[in-house]
């Protein structure tokens, strides 16, 4: 019954997230050029309830961060806390840098192609997808991995949204970005 729910709450979520980034974030930037309140509001929406995801499924224990019921050994207990804490200071250290306006598409006054990146052109994505496969590490089950899935689903669907939005606004500057620097991760091409 629980693994019936954990499906339907996934497909619900990215329901959600096609319906929030794919028809109110992509009419704002087509009206606006811009987010509005409303269309933050409800990209934060979404986000909260995936983040919510763990302490819904995940056996309390997680959510009192003791024992896991499968035991992780002493070197992965380690790599996972080492990616959690990379992936949460490097995900927001670089929404920090990007300025919170340019971060939740309240502003867009250029497009930035220095610091990470240069190496993707979502940072925050990558860096954030660090800290969701820690917390798999530290807490394996069927319901982290499926976590770890709906990251790269959700997150791909609101990039879809912005990089169509970015080629609107940007035009050939923003496409030989594209042709740089890779969407997720990797060494920057040839200028």
């Amino acid at each position: 019954m629980k693994l019936t729910v954990y499906f339907a709450s996934a497909a619900v979520l990215v329901i959600a997230a096609l319906v929030v980034f794919r028809i109110f974030v992509r009419r704002d930037y087509k009206q606006t050029g811009r987010l509005t309140t409303f269309s933050s509001f409800l990209e934060l929406l979404v986000w909260g309830a995936y983040m919510s995801f763990p302490y819904l499924y995940n056996p309390p224990e997680w959510i009192l961060f003791l024992s896991p019921d499968v035991p992780v050994g002493e070197t992965l207990r380690i790599i996972g806390i080492i990616c959690i804490l990379a992936g949460f200071i490097t995900a927001f250290g670089t929404m920090f840098w990007f300025g919170p306006y340019r971060a939740f598409g309240l502003q867009v006054d250029r497009l930035i192609q220095t610091g990470l990146y240069r190496y993707s052109r979502n940072p925050q994505i990558v860096f954030g997808s660090l800290l969701v496969i820690g917390t798999f590490i530290l807490w394996p089950s069927w319901y982290a991995l499926g976590w770890v899935a709906l990251y790269g689903i959700v997150s791909h669907i609101m990039v879809l949204t912005e990089e169509e939005h970015l080629r609107d606004v940007y035009g050939e500057e923003y496409v030989s970005y594209c042709k740089r620097a890779p969407r997720y991760l990797g060494l920057p091409r040839g200028s």
